[in-house]
């Protein structure tokens, strides 16, 4: 099954930008390290469901090229999705078979600058253009490359993703790339007149990929913006107000029953939601 692994979001100040995201998600960082392979230094969240990577140049190689592509345009930028596998073979033959030229694994390490552990695994590169302009590839981390969850500082944490938001001219592109290629489940489907488009959901541990058609788009697709899941929205909003991170009032959220605040800071120039979802009520009679 193919899921998101990790976000990346290209920063050109590491140190600064990692500050800011543990305040945002009132986590520590999983991991501070850098690929020697790929020119980059990077931090990395571990939440419940995906890992965010701030990432940024740091020497010379392909992953400098394009974190350095990312941020032509702004100090900080939405860079990229890699999606996950724990099976290259059977990856690559789905993913052949329908019609993404994706190349064989390449090799890749990375060692945590504190600890000195390292983590391996294999990526497995496509071309921009197979998702119309969004940078994505796909990688099989190895036996024992594993990522320790982020800590928690505080109440009203972040816990995980609950959504990505991408835009695109191209609905049936869109299903193409993420639903038959990748292999992602296509949830929903539905028109949305005030937006003058299309509304596609992907899902996948546990968040989804809404994907956003509409004429008013760019020529190529563009990943828009990040909500995040707590637990407890007020205990987070007050976290957020007392460490000095600009957040809205909390709002009932679009899908019944949810709340929801806008994250106005700290949030690396990626527009950010909080969002809680309304716990499940159980039948259990001890639990009445």
């Amino acid at each position: 099954m193919t899921t998101v692994d990790h976000i990346i979001i290209a920063v050109s100040d590491l140190p600064k930008a990692s500050a800011d995201y543990a305040l945002l998600l009132g986590r520590r960082p999983s991991w501070q390290g850098s690929h020697p392979d790929y020119g980059t230094s990077n931090t990395l969240f571990k939440l419940d469901n995906t890992y965010i990577e701030l990432l940024a140049v740091d020497g010379e190689g392909i992953g400098a090229e394009a974190v350095g592509q990312m941020l032509e345009a702004r100090e900080q930028s939405f860079g990229g999705v890699v999606f996950g596998t724990d099976d290259c073979d059977s990856f690559l033959g789905h993913a052949r078979a329908a019609g993404l030229a994706v190349s064989d694994p390449v090799p890749g390490h990375g060692t945590d600058s504190a600890s000195g552990a390292r983590r391996s695994w294999r990526n497995m590169f496509w071309d921009r253009d197979a998702a119309n302009g969004i940078f994505s590839f796909a990688i099989c981390h190895d036996a024992g490359d594993t990522l320790p969850p982020a800590a928690i500082e505080a109440d009203g944490a972040v816990n995980g993703v609950d959504h990505i938001v991408v835009q695109t001219r191209d609905a049936q592109a869109a299903k193409r790339f993420y639903g038959e290629q990748l292999g992602i489940r296509l949830a929903l489907e539905q028109n949305v007149p005030d937006w003058g488009g299309t509304q596609l959901f992907f899902r996948c541990n546990s968040m989804s990929i809404e994907v956003i058609a509409s004429d008013k788009a760019s020529v190529t697709d563009t990943l828009w913006g990040l909500a995040f899941k707590t637990e407890n929205i007020k205990a987070a909003h007050r976290r957020l107000q007392s460490v000095g991170v600009t957040v809205s009032d909390i709002r009932d959220g679009r899908k019944p029953g949810t709340q929801v605040c806008t994250v106005k800071s700290h949030a690396l120039q990626v527009p950010t939601l909080l969002i809680a979802h309304p716990k499940p009520v159980s039948d259990a009679p001890w639990e009445k």
